[in-house]
């Protein structure tokens, strides 16, 4: 009797997991012929594409990049995978697609801005973020102009100032660039050595900025010069910023008369006295 009952159970287990394993079987194999009919039919076809936000991409490059044609599949590619391939392009930041029933794709890409350029061979554009844009043939005067340094690869699509010893040149033009000091569009040229640096105003006010120490102080000031000698309209040639214990500016007298040029000394003399960095005149 006992037997029995055991081949019993045994052969009930066997059923039960046959029964199991069908199931999964019928329920897979179902999932399997709906994703081929799916893939062969006319069904997720790509009917439209329409690209926005391109400026410097032309839209043949995006949907090539892409992958995305008019009857093609759009679910054979995740949109995980296109986006990662469209942020490759060395103009596009980010994009976005989205996809409807009738077929129709957008493609929506927010591009990179050339923000500096730098004279090696041709002219490199990079972004505020040290991206090489393009390698382009003609200066643009509306770029800040980079110097100082040497560009490993200088190929579209790489990073400037990666190594570990440049992260001080990094941070001196993230730093330019922050709101607090009002030099963002001020600065035409920056010149980057190993241990100093020198800037270019769009007026043509040279500036020593001197060494990578007291990024933060030497900004404040320089920004505080910068607007005295904008609401005065003196006629700046120099600012020192690490000539003795204050700043020093340095401004040509040569539109004044002698005796103006006298009575500016004096009145320089009892400004300086309040001021937090030097006037110098050069006669």
């Amino acid at each position: 009797m006992k037997k029995m009952e055991k081949k019993k159970r045994k052969l009930n287990k066997k059923k039960r997991y046959f029964r199991i394993f069908s199931r999964f079987f019928i329920f897979f194999s179902f999932i399997f012929l709906i994703i081929f009919a799916l893939k062969n039919s006319n069904f997720f076809n790509v009917t439209s594409i329409s690209i926005e936000g391109n400026k410097n991409v032309s839209a043949a490059k995006i949907k090539k990049v892409s992958n995305l044609h008019k009857g093609s599949k759009f679910f054979v590619m995740s949109k995980k995978d296109r986006i990662k391939k469209l942020k490759s392009v060395p103009y596009i930041e980010n994009a976005k697609i989205s996809y409807n029933l009738r077929g129709r794709v957008t493609i929506r890409v927010k591009e990179r801005v050339p923000y500096y350029q730098l004279d090696v061979n041709d002219y490199l554009l990079v972004d505020d973020n040290f991206r090489i844009l393009e390698n382009s043939d003609k200066k643009r005067d509306n770029l800040v102009n980079l110097s100082g340094f040497n560009v490993e690869n200088p190929q579209a699509g790489n990073y400037i100032l990666t190594n570990k010893e440049d992260q001080e040149k990094r941070n001196l033009l993230l730093e330019l660039r922050n709101d607090e000091y009002s030099l963002r569009g001020n600065i035409r040229d920056i010149e980057l050595l190993d241990s100093i640096s020198t800037f270019t105003t769009v007026d043509g006010v040279k500036i020593e900025f001197g060494s990578y120490s007291n990024i933060d102080y030497k900004l404040k000031m320089l920004s505080l010069i910068l607007k005295d000698i904008s609401t005065t309209n003196k006629n700046a040639i120099l600012i020192q910023m690490e000539k003795g214990d204050s700043p020093i500016l340095i401004t040509d007298g040569e539109k004044d008369s002698k005796s103006d040029q006298e009575e500016n000394k004096k009145l320089k003399k009892e400004e300086n006295k309040d001021k937090s960095y030097r006037e110098i005149n050069q006669d």
